[in-house]
């Protein structure tokens, strides 16, 4: 039902490969994920950015930063 849909989201990890982001309604370690796999550079965790949803899955979502 997200899909499409642009949302705030904040960041809780940075890797090499993802940005680890989840909606401010989601529990860290207990809610899905929100991840950003492309242009995150530059992110560092407690940042704050608004995404559009791209990709769903049971329990996560993947967006692209706006």
């Amino acid at each position: 039902a997200k899909v499409g849909s642009r949302i705030e989201v904040i960041v809780d990890e940075v890797d090499a490969e993802a940005a680890t982001c989840r909606t401010k309604a989601d529990a860290p370690e207990i809610d899905g994920n929100l991840f950003i796999d492309a242009g995150f550079e530059g992110l560092a965790p407690g940042d704050i950015v608004t995404v559009d949803v791209d990709e769903a899955s049971d329990y996560d979502l993947w967006g692209t930063r706006v």
